[in-house]
């Protein structure tokens, strides 16, 4: 583990010295889809995401994306688990963090608004936990996931850019866990 983390810092140190790099922040809602739309249905308002690019050509960018977005829902009625039937109000939860490496890619050079799709592909920690009264069932595990993504770059000076994107997050599924898949939809601030 040790060893994973010296050569990480001296990728992203690598990059730095030998490449012009981005960094930013953003703000990020979430539309949970497939399985995870079964347990929380509702658009999500909560999260935010932290982001580096690198650029390793003019129009291609390595980097990495994490974040942390949190889900929440109520619903009212019977749940069955099995073979246990409970009665009442049940408060969903689901905390997602992603830690992915990305790739993406720009498709002009140079202008006023730079159209961009990629790739991120890395590990999600999610932890699920559904509670009923005093009682509370949770899941903690990491999976392994991956994330397509578009967006459009607008410069606000030389040094900082305002960005929007999409993010379809889908991480697989691991042990007895469902599979997690969400869109987000981003909105923040890249500078150099």
């Amino acid at each position: 583990m040790k060893k994973l983390i010296i050569l990480i810092i001296l990728v992203v140190v690598g990059f730095n010295a030998n490449s012009q790099s981005m960094h930013g922040i953003s703000y990020s809602m979430a539309l949970p889809v497939g399985e995870t739309a079964d347990f929380i249905s509702k658009y999500q308002w909560r999260g935010f995401g932290l982001e580096g690019k690198y650029f390793v050509d003019d129009n291609i960018t390595l980097g990495w994306q994490t974040g942390w977005n949190t889900m929440y829902e109520s619903k009212s009625g019977s749940f069955t688990e099995g073979t246990r039937t409970r009665t009442g109000k049940q408060y969903n939860y689901l905390n997602i963090f992603p830690a992915l490496f990305t790739a993406n890619y720009f498709l002009f050079e140079d202008g006023d608004t730079q159209p961009y799709f990629g790739v991120g592909a890395g590990t999600y920690w999610i932890e699920q936990r559904s509670q009923m009264g005093l009682f509370a069932d949770t899941n903690s595990q990491w999976h392994f996931g991956f994330a397509p993504e578009i967006g459009v770059l607008i410069p606000m000076n030389l040094q900082s850019n305002f960005y929007i994107n999409a993010r379809y997050n889908y991480a697989l599924k691991t042990g007895d866990s469902m599979t997690y898949s969400y869109l987000t939809f981003n909105v923040g601030f890249l500078w150099y």
